[in-house]
């Protein structure tokens, strides 16, 4: 899927829009016919879409930041958890994403063509909103999402490895095996008897 001439030139409104609303110098009317909207309501209306919140909003509270480099990293914390349910209250589109997400973990043909299909927005689109909240592409939420509940499924749910695999999309144990011991440093069959584990995607679930 191609990145429409349409929405990059809505992008670049968009940032324009924030720009203008941070230096709190414009009315919100003002604001939307200098970004070339046809009006304050088609323009808050599309703010609050990409945003999650009006731009009256905005202009009074901020956007929450998004995780630093050292925020997000597995095994996911309360901390972690905590932030990222700030955030899909605030972004309309993390919110679907997740869900999505967590529906599909079992899924081993689950891609990010299949995710960004479903967002309505083209891979590129949805790369560059994950990359601004978390500082990474989306191919990296979805495995660690993937490995935090396989991790879950270990430890918790006492299950096997050839289990938390199969559960969470690895499409075979050798291979779960693998990313597991790049992520964590050591094989999973020695991890699960060693770690005290929040149960992140367990309440993501519950929240969603």
């Amino acid at each position: 899927m191609s990145f429409s001439p349409g929405k990059l030139i809505l992008y670049y409104k968009m940032e324009l829009a924030k720009h203008i609303l941070n230096a709190n110098k414009l009315s919100i009317e003002e604001t939307a016919l200098y970004c070339g909207f046809s009006g304050a309501t088609n323009f808050s209306r599309k703010f609050k879409q990409e945003f999650g919140l009006s731009p009256l909003a905005y202009r009074e509270n901020g956007l929450i930041t998004g995780f630093k480099p050292d925020d997000w990293k597995i095994p996911l914390t309360k901390e972690c958890f905590n932030k990222l349910i700030q955030l899909k209250s605030e972004y309309i589109w993390l919110a679907k994403l997740l869900v999505i997400i967590i529906d599909n973990l079992d899924n081993e043909a689950f891609s990010i063509e299949i995710l960004s299909n479903k967002l309505f927005m083209s891979s590129s689109n949805l790369n560059r909103k994950v990359k601004s909240l978390f500082g990474f592409p989306v191919i990296r939420l979805l495995r660690d999402i993937r490995l935090q509940y396989a991790t879950e499924i270990l430890v918790l749910q006492k299950k096997s490895i050839t289990e938390a695999a199969s559960l969470a999309g690895f499409f075979d144990t050798a291979h779960f095996s693998h990313v597991f011991k790049q992520s964590f440093d050591c094989p999973p069959s020695k991890y699960k008897e060693t770690i005290i584990l929040f149960p992140f995607v367990d309440l993501l679930r519950k929240q969603l």
